[in-house]
């Protein structure tokens, strides 16, 4: 089933369009929010060409980070937690690079996942509010970029299913 798709260019310091589509998910318990940072096109390479060795050991990541929020769900598969994905190119302890760098889990988040390939995966508490819980995801996914970002960010809002 195919999902409409809204579109919003924001700044960090003015992401009420994000929060508002976040408020819309949450009481649907549907649909997602991919998020971009702004990058110049100078600073991205073009795609290596794969050889038999990255075919077997998985491609290399993109230079830039793209974080993925999901609402808490209700119904036959409840979940109680948000989920807050960012795929990044610095590989291992995602983690623990991002606690280096002054980006500390907050209290009463928990890491489900925090893969070279597959990304970081962290479970937040449906009370936190939704300005906190983008705040954290947009600082971790400017700290995770390997390259210059222009500190515009792309929000692409997977609306719920159509019933």
């Amino acid at each position: 089933m195919a999902r409409d798709l809204e579109e919003i260019e924001f700044l960090p310091s003015h992401p009420e369009g994000v929060t508002d589509a976040m408020v819309r998910l949450a009481a649907a318990g549907d649909g997602w929010i991919n998020l971009m940072p702004g990058v110049d096109g100078d600073d991205i390479d073009e795609p290596s060409v794969q050889t038999p060795l990255t075919a077997l050991l998985g491609s290399t990541q993109a230079p830039v980070t793209m974080c993925t929020w999901v609402p808490a769900k209700g119904g036959r598969r409840a979940r109680d937690e948000v989920a807050l994905g960012i795929m990044h190119p610095r590989g291992r302890f995602a983690i623990s690079q991002l606690r280096e760098l002054g980006i500390a889990l907050p209290e009463g988040w928990r890491v489900r996942q925090d893969h070279a390939r597959r990304g970081l995966i962290v479970l937040v508490p449906r009370a936190v509010p939704n300005g906190i819980v983008l705040d954290w995801a947009l600082r971790a996914g400017a700290a995770l970029a390997t390259v210059p970002l222009t500190g515009s960010w792309k929000a692409r809002i997977f609306l719920p299913a159509s019933s």
